[in-house]
């Protein structure tokens, strides 16, 4: 083939097929298209590069596509051929080369196949080397153009099924608005968009609560139960379960299922007493037996709802336990009239026996009366029962809301809460609340309503001596008066007690976990002091509270017996007088009759006034534990979520004390990191850089100014979502007992490999390798059976291992050798990660892309690292203090 020049004009195109010549472009531009060929027929172009003035194009030859050169205005170009490279200078012709090589590699993106002859310049000296490697390189580019392809079309594949599926949920979210119209129930869970959040939906519908889909910051692929992350969405707790035998035949409760076969989620509801129902992503209904049972797996998860975000009362937390119960308080209720009603046959029966069975010897009535109360005995004693078994299960069930509630609310309050209280005394409130739920369902569920329906006997005492009957009625309130001024003066005693039993408590956790510090200091004989002093003062109190328990106990033992001689006395007179006035009067039987109930009616009576004396005990409780429940949260739904952090963190004029009276910690602070950089913090101690540390993950709010991540305001931001992306080591940070695989991981959905990879960046991989165990190595509580390096090591191996895009490290290195503490910098410069770290070993922080040196809480420096170590000023005398 001779050599010959082309003239395109726009828009004329050339096919480029022909690997034995190749076309360098003299003037105008040439755009070049793969056209792909499948079963003979061409596809769609697809615009690749273009080729302007100065450059070649070399020939595709591929079976899969076809190469379009289209020319986009008027373009000279010149062909040639394998002899005519040689009429070209050779650094000229590898120059053109190395250009269409690096177009192409362009095109192909991150999917790139370099050939390996383009690796050594050198040796291509020639067209056949050249020739080798161009075809390597164009066959490799069709390669990767079939799986963009590929890939887009399963891109525009799914994209179809899922408008397919919205369309299908529209539909069917129509169809059950419409059906609701007749059938509730029938648009319970149509508004979810996959089978997982429709099955949890179902869960939350049957125990009201509000299912929200996963935030846009969850890293799913992190996520060992895609549960977890819909779980912390709608603020709720999950717990895994075990699937026993004939589990359907007990109450327990709604349930999120699997599936056995294809692990699909279920809702398991209960429909009534004892029957369950599978509730399908596909809106079908199956009811559990023993063969649908067989289908399910055999774990599942229960949810447990949470209290209202606002502050609670005591009445507040009696409603939460008792939600979802009106059908056992139904019953409680029903069972306890009837039982009273049934037991108010004995004080009649009475009357009819004395007045007229006996004196008329009639031994048919007598019968009758044998067996009415017999049957109303056993009558009695059924529904005492039921309503026994009523009380146990909703007490049993209030139990557990209450506890997994409190637990979860203690959980999201703020950390600076619980610096206002130590661990003991927390622990005692935590307990009073555990005594005032068990006082509200004892007494709420069986003292008052049995002393209630106890008091309907009040209209028999009328019915049989209105005169007795108010000489009842004064008894009674005689008691209750005197069991409710009991319970005042007891109440003055049982505030002062309560709160130093707290104390007490709080300060013997104290000296337990101080043993080894008492002992250094020779302080056991002081701390026993003032335990005796607070002990003592315990006691005193605790007797003045018993003594007056104990006027009430012998109060309520000789009232019964008082009552009855008042009762028996004023009774004989009205019988010996009833002859004389001419009219029937109290008879012997109605008397008998009257005593009966008189004898139910005061029991009932003495049980009310305890019950009022323990109404005023719980809110003596309710004093201890009301800081819990209105203490403010840290989780707020009206918080946004944050998305996936970049990095970018913003300190704008932060001022902050800890107490409104107290000094400022900081004042007017500004500092901020761009995504990547390598952030300092260095200053004496106290100067507030811990707390800044503390302000940037939400432990506390700054008084003035704003913290930014991504240029959103963390005050408006879910904190929570905000800490699961950031890496952190804290001076006081602790390791669980548990192997080191899964203190690294923390519950994380992270490989084997993850985890040795996160350890050879924290310089601890060696170590683990010298374990018998390596990383099935089990770490005691607090890593006692780690040095101080290596329990640091592990710490940051833990923050390390998710690779989050912000690292903030509060002296995490400063029990680390310098090999070790070179290894971690290496490694987390590679990372590429924003870094904002607190040092007191200066020469750490020499890479820092900017230091902020802080003294009393302000910013007096800023700068690099050699800036500032020529600048007078606190830096550089930190500095020479460590050379």
């Amino acid at each position: 083939m001779n050599d010959s020049k082309l003239l395109l004009t726009g828009n004329q195109s050339l096919v480029f097929d022909n690997t034995q010549t190749f076309w360098q472009v003299e003037s105008g531009a040439i755009a070049l298209f793969a056209i792909p060929i499948h079963q003979g027929f061409e596809g769609v172009r697809r615009y690749l590069f273009t080729v302007r003035a100065g450059e070649a194009l070399f020939g595709i030859a591929a079976k899969t596509h076809k190469i379009l050169a289209v020319s986009m205005e008027d373009s000279l170009l010149w062909q040639l051929t394998v002899e005519s490279e040689e009429k070209c200078e050779p650094e000229k012709f590898l120059e053109l080369v190395q250009i269409w090589r690096k177009h192409i590699c362009s095109c192909a993106g991150d999917r790139a196949v370099i050939s390996p002859v383009f690796s050594y310049p050198e040796k291509l000296n020639s067209w056949d080397t050249i020739q080798v490697a161009l075809n390597e390189l164009h066959s490799d580019f069709c390669q990767i153009l079939m799986q963009i392809e590929q890939e887009e079309l399963t891109a525009k594949w799914q994209q179809f099924q899922a408008r397919e599926q919205l369309n299908h949920q529209a539909k069917v979210g129509a169809l059950g608005n419409l059906a609701a119209v007749l059938k509730p129930k029938q648009a319970e869970f149509l508004q979810s968009e996959t089978p997982l959040l429709i099955a949890t939906g179902a869960v939350g519908k049957a125990l009201g609560i509000k299912i929200l889909p996963p935030a846009r910051s969850e890293d799913m692929n992190r996520i060992k139960e895609p549960l977890e992350a819909i779980a912390r969405a709608s603020r709720i707790r999950i717990r895994r379960v075990l699937l026993n035998d004939k589990w359907w035949q007990k109450d327990t409760g709604p349930l999120l299922a699997y599936t056995q076969q294809d692990n699909r989620p279920v809702a398991v509801l209960p429909v009534g007493a004892r029957k369950y129902e599978i509730f399908d992503p596909n809106h079908t209904r199956i009811p559990v037996n023993n063969d649908t049972a067989q289908t399910l797996a055999p774990f599942a998860y229960v949810f447990y709802r949470p209290l209202p975000d606002k502050h609670l009362t005591a009445i507040d937390l009696l409603v939460f336990a008792f939600q979802g119960q009106i059908k056992e308080v139904l019953v409680i209720l029903l069972t306890g009239t009837i039982a009273t009603l049934l037991g108010m046959l004995t004080p009649l029966a009475t009357a009819v026996l004395i007045d007229s069975a006996i004196p008329d010897a009639d031994r048919g009535l007598l019968v009758q009366i044998a067996l009415g109360l017999f049957a109303a005995s056993i009558g009695t004693i059924i529904f005492q029962i039921a309503q026994g078994f009523s009380t146990l299960r909703l007490d049993t069930k209030a139990s557990i809301d209450s506890q997994a509630a409190l637990w979860d609310r203690l959980l999201n309050l703020r950390v600076s809460f619980f610096r206002e209280y130590s661990i003991g005394d927390l622990q005692s409130r935590v307990s009073v609340i555990t005594q005032i739920r068990q006082k509200l369902s004892d007494t709420v569920l069986r003292t008052i309503f049995t002393s209630v329906f106890s008091l309907l006997n009040l209209g028999l005492l009328f019915v049989y001596s209105s005169q007795l009957a108010l000489v009842v009625v004064g008894v009674a309130l005689v008691t209750i008066v005197f069991t409710t001024v009991s319970g005042v003066l007891n109440r003055q005693k049982l505030r002062p007690l309560e709160e130093i039993e707290g104390d007490i408590f709080g300060f013997t956790v104290q000296m337990v976990a101080g043993v080894s510090k008492l002992r250094v200091t020779s302080a056991e004989d002081r701390a026993f002091a003032y335990w005796a002093k607070k002990y003592s003062q315990q006691l005193k109190l605790k007797l003045s509270t018993e003594f007056i328990e104990d006027i009430l106990a012998i109060f309520n033992t000789i009232m019964p017996t008082v009552s009855s001689i008042i009762i028996f006395w004023l009774a004989v007179t009205f019988i010996t007088q009833a002859p004389s006035a001419g009219d029937a009067g109290l008879s012997t039987g109605k008397f008998l009759a009257f005593n009966s109930a008189f004898a139910i009616f005061i029991v009932g009576t003495t049980q009310l006034s305890n019950t009022i004396v323990s109404i005023l005990d719980i809110s003596i409780f309710w004093e201890r534990a009301k800081p819990i429940f209105q203490a403010q949260s840290e989780i707020d739904l009206s918080k946004s979520d944050p998305g996936r952090l970049t990095g970018k963190v913003k300190v704008d004029r932060v001022t902050f004390r800890y107490r409104e009276d107290g000094p400022l910690n900081l004042a007017d602070v500004t500092i901020q990191a761009q995504p990547g950089e390598f952030i300092a913090l260095v200053g004496p101690s106290g100067s507030g850089k811990s707390t800044l540390i503390r302000l940037l993950l939400g432990f506390e709010t700054p008084k003035d100014g704003t913290i930014y991540y991504d240029g959103q305001d963390l005050s408006g931001l879910d904190i929570s979502a905000v800490r699961r992306q950031i890496g952190v080591v804290l001076q006081n940070g602790r390791i669980n007992s548990a192997s080191i695989f899964e203190n690294i991981s923390s519950g994380a959905l992270v490989t084997m490999e993850e985890a040795w990879e996160a350890a050879r960046m924290a310089g601890f991989a060696e170590d683990i390798q010298s374990m018998p165990m390596e990383m099935h190595t089990v770490i005691s509580e607090g890593g006692t059976n780690l040095s101080g390096g290596q329990r640091q090591r592990l710490l940051i191996a833990r923050a390390l291992v998710l690779k989050p895009k912000i690292l903030i490290f509060d002296e995490a290195t400063s029990a680390l050798d310098n090999r070790t503490q070179a290894i971690v910098s290496t490694s987390l410069d590679n990372l590429g990660v924003t870094r904002i770290v607190i040092a007191h070993r200066l020469s750490t922080i020499q890479n820092a892309d900017r230091i902020y040196v802080i003294e009393a809480g302000r910013v007096v420096q800023q700068g690099k690292f050699e800036e500032l170590v020529n600048q007078e000023g606190l830096f550089a005398n930190l500095m020479a203090r460590q050379m």
